[in-house]
Protein backbone atom coordinates (compact mmCIF):
# COMPACT_ATOMS: atom_id res chain seq x y z
CA UNK A 1 0.00 0.00 0.00
CA UNK A 2 1.30 3.43 -0.97
CA UNK A 3 -0.25 5.68 1.67
CA UNK A 4 -0.21 8.92 -0.31
CA UNK A 5 -1.21 7.56 -3.71
CA UNK A 6 -4.59 7.86 -5.43
CA UNK A 7 -6.94 5.17 -4.11
CA UNK A 8 -5.17 4.73 -0.76
CA UNK A 9 -7.21 4.60 2.44
CA UNK A 10 -6.69 3.82 6.10
CA UNK A 11 -9.84 1.75 6.67
CA UNK A 12 -11.68 -0.23 3.99
CA UNK A 13 -15.46 -0.16 3.45
CA UNK A 14 -15.97 -2.99 5.95
CA UNK A 15 -14.06 -1.29 8.78
CA UNK A 16 -10.85 -3.33 8.41
CA UNK A 17 -7.49 -1.56 8.54
CA UNK A 18 -5.70 -1.30 5.21
CA UNK A 19 -2.35 -3.04 5.14
CA UNK A 20 0.52 -3.93 2.85
CA UNK A 21 -0.21 -7.24 1.15
CA UNK A 22 2.61 -9.02 -0.67
CA UNK A 23 0.94 -11.08 -3.38
CA UNK A 24 3.99 -12.41 -5.24
CA UNK A 25 7.49 -12.74 -3.81
CA UNK A 26 10.53 -14.09 -5.66
CA UNK A 27 8.22 -15.24 -8.45
CA UNK A 28 5.93 -17.24 -6.15
CA UNK A 29 2.29 -16.45 -5.34
CA UNK A 30 2.31 -15.94 -1.56
CA UNK A 31 -1.13 -14.57 -0.71
CA UNK A 32 -4.35 -13.03 -1.98
CA UNK A 33 -6.33 -9.89 -1.21
CA UNK A 34 -9.12 -10.61 1.26
CA UNK A 35 -12.36 -8.94 2.32
CA UNK A 36 -14.21 -10.02 5.48
CA UNK A 37 -16.61 -12.45 3.78
CA UNK A 38 -14.02 -14.37 1.78
CA UNK A 39 -11.49 -14.30 4.60
CA UNK A 40 -14.03 -15.81 7.00
CA UNK A 41 -14.91 -18.57 4.50
CA UNK A 42 -11.22 -19.47 4.07
CA UNK A 43 -10.22 -19.14 7.72
CA UNK A 44 -8.08 -16.08 6.98
CA UNK A 45 -7.93 -12.48 8.17
CA UNK A 46 -9.08 -9.57 6.05
CA UNK A 47 -6.31 -7.65 4.33
CA UNK A 48 -8.47 -4.53 4.25
CA UNK A 49 -9.48 -4.93 0.61
CA UNK A 50 -13.28 -4.83 1.03
CA UNK A 51 -14.26 -1.89 -1.16
CA UNK A 52 -17.35 -0.47 -2.81
CA UNK A 53 -18.17 2.45 -5.07
CA UNK A 54 -20.93 3.93 -2.87
CA UNK A 55 -22.93 3.04 0.21
CA UNK A 56 -25.57 1.55 -2.14
CA UNK A 57 -23.16 -1.20 -3.27
CA UNK A 58 -21.98 -4.29 -1.43
CA UNK A 59 -18.24 -4.41 -0.68
CA UNK A 60 -16.11 -6.88 -2.61
CA UNK A 61 -12.41 -7.71 -2.84
CA UNK A 62 -10.67 -4.90 -4.72
CA UNK A 63 -7.15 -3.66 -5.28
CA UNK A 64 -5.91 -0.32 -3.95
CA UNK A 65 -2.26 0.46 -4.82
CA UNK A 66 -0.79 -2.42 -6.79
CA UNK A 67 2.85 -2.30 -7.79
CA UNK A 68 6.03 -4.18 -8.62
CA UNK A 69 9.02 -3.15 -6.57
CA UNK A 70 12.09 -1.69 -8.23
CA UNK A 71 15.13 -3.76 -9.09
CA UNK A 72 18.79 -2.94 -9.61
CA UNK A 73 19.22 -2.36 -13.36
CA UNK A 74 19.45 1.11 -14.90
CA UNK A 75 16.61 1.52 -17.46
CA UNK A 76 19.10 2.62 -20.14
CA UNK A 77 21.00 -0.64 -19.57
CA UNK A 78 17.78 -2.60 -20.09
CA UNK A 79 17.28 -0.95 -23.48
CA UNK A 80 20.91 -1.39 -24.53
CA UNK A 81 20.79 -5.09 -23.52
CA UNK A 82 17.79 -5.70 -25.80
CA UNK A 83 18.74 -6.64 -29.38
CA UNK A 84 15.18 -6.38 -30.71
CA UNK A 85 11.99 -5.43 -28.93
CA UNK A 86 9.41 -2.80 -28.13
CA UNK A 87 9.78 -0.10 -25.49
CA UNK A 88 6.27 0.66 -24.22
CA UNK A 89 5.96 4.09 -22.63
CA UNK A 90 2.18 4.22 -22.15
CA UNK A 91 -0.67 1.74 -22.30
CA UNK A 92 -4.31 2.58 -22.99
CA UNK A 93 -7.45 0.66 -22.22
CA UNK A 94 -7.40 -3.08 -21.87
CA UNK A 95 -9.21 -6.13 -20.66
CA UNK A 96 -8.28 -9.03 -18.41
CA UNK A 97 -10.11 -12.34 -18.16
CA UNK A 98 -9.84 -12.86 -14.40
CA UNK A 99 -10.61 -16.58 -14.72
CA UNK A 100 -7.72 -17.33 -17.11
CA UNK A 101 -5.38 -14.36 -16.71
CA UNK A 102 -5.49 -13.65 -20.45
CA UNK A 103 -5.17 -9.96 -21.29
CA UNK A 104 -5.07 -7.44 -24.10
CA UNK A 105 -3.85 -3.85 -23.65
CA UNK A 106 -3.68 -1.04 -26.17
CA UNK A 107 -0.30 0.66 -26.52
CA UNK A 108 -0.58 4.45 -26.79
CA UNK A 109 3.15 5.24 -26.97
CA UNK A 110 5.93 2.84 -27.93
CA UNK A 111 9.21 2.65 -29.82
CA UNK A 112 11.02 -0.11 -31.63
CA UNK A 113 14.30 -1.27 -30.07
CA UNK A 114 16.89 -2.36 -32.63
CA UNK A 115 20.40 -3.39 -31.57
CA UNK A 116 19.90 -1.82 -28.13
CA UNK A 117 18.78 1.56 -29.49
CA UNK A 118 15.31 3.17 -29.57
CA UNK A 119 14.40 3.77 -33.20
CA UNK A 120 10.98 4.22 -34.85
CA UNK A 121 7.77 5.09 -33.00
CA UNK A 122 5.02 2.46 -33.17
CA UNK A 123 1.30 3.03 -33.54
CA UNK A 124 -1.86 1.01 -33.04
CA UNK A 125 -0.16 -1.86 -31.23
CA UNK A 126 -1.72 -4.21 -28.71
CA UNK A 127 -0.05 -6.39 -26.11
CA UNK A 128 -1.68 -9.81 -25.87
CA UNK A 129 -0.79 -12.45 -23.33
CA UNK A 130 -1.40 -14.16 -20.04
CA UNK A 131 -0.61 -12.54 -16.70
CA UNK A 132 1.16 -15.49 -15.10
CA UNK A 133 3.21 -16.15 -18.23
CA UNK A 134 4.14 -12.47 -18.59
CA UNK A 135 5.30 -12.33 -14.96
CA UNK A 136 7.44 -15.43 -15.48
CA UNK A 137 8.96 -13.81 -18.58
CA UNK A 138 10.29 -10.74 -16.72
CA UNK A 139 14.06 -11.03 -16.97
CA UNK A 140 15.25 -7.49 -16.11
CA UNK A 141 13.84 -5.04 -13.55
CA UNK A 142 14.78 -1.36 -13.53
CA UNK A 143 15.86 0.74 -10.55
CA UNK A 144 13.37 3.49 -11.47
CA UNK A 145 9.74 3.62 -10.31
CA UNK A 146 6.61 5.40 -11.51
CA UNK A 147 2.97 5.35 -10.42
CA UNK A 148 -0.25 6.34 -12.13
CA UNK A 149 -3.86 6.81 -11.05
CA UNK A 150 -6.72 4.73 -12.38
CA UNK A 151 -10.05 3.11 -11.68
CA UNK A 152 -10.70 -0.56 -10.93
CA UNK A 153 -13.94 -1.62 -12.58
CA UNK A 154 -15.67 -4.73 -11.27
CA UNK A 155 -19.32 -5.82 -11.43
CA UNK A 156 -20.43 -2.35 -12.52
CA UNK A 157 -18.57 -0.54 -9.74
CA UNK A 158 -15.55 1.71 -10.08
CA UNK A 159 -13.15 2.55 -7.25
CA UNK A 160 -10.02 4.73 -7.34
CA UNK A 161 -6.74 2.81 -7.50
CA UNK A 162 -3.13 3.37 -8.45
CA UNK A 163 -0.54 1.13 -10.01
CA UNK A 164 3.20 1.39 -10.23
CA UNK A 165 6.28 -0.32 -11.55
CA UNK A 166 9.85 0.17 -12.64
CA UNK A 167 11.03 -0.36 -16.21
CA UNK A 168 10.68 -4.08 -16.97
CA UNK A 169 11.93 -6.31 -19.74
CA UNK A 170 9.53 -9.10 -20.64
CA UNK A 171 11.41 -11.63 -22.76
CA UNK A 172 8.37 -12.77 -24.74
CA UNK A 173 4.93 -11.29 -25.36
CA UNK A 174 2.60 -11.23 -28.36
CA UNK A 175 2.31 -7.86 -30.08
CA UNK A 176 -0.48 -7.27 -32.57
CA UNK A 177 -1.82 -4.34 -34.53
CA UNK A 178 -1.85 -2.69 -37.90
CA UNK A 179 0.87 -0.93 -39.87
CA UNK A 180 1.62 2.75 -39.24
Amino acid sequence: RLAREWGAYGIDDEGAAAQRSVLIEDGVLTDYMWDLLRARKEGRKSTGNGRRETYMNLPMVRMTNTFLERGETDPEDIISATPYGIYCVALGGGQVNTATGDFVFGVTEAYLIENGVLTAPLRNAQLIGNGAEALRAIDLVGNDFDTWAGTCGKDGQGVPVSSGQPTLRVSELTVGGTGA
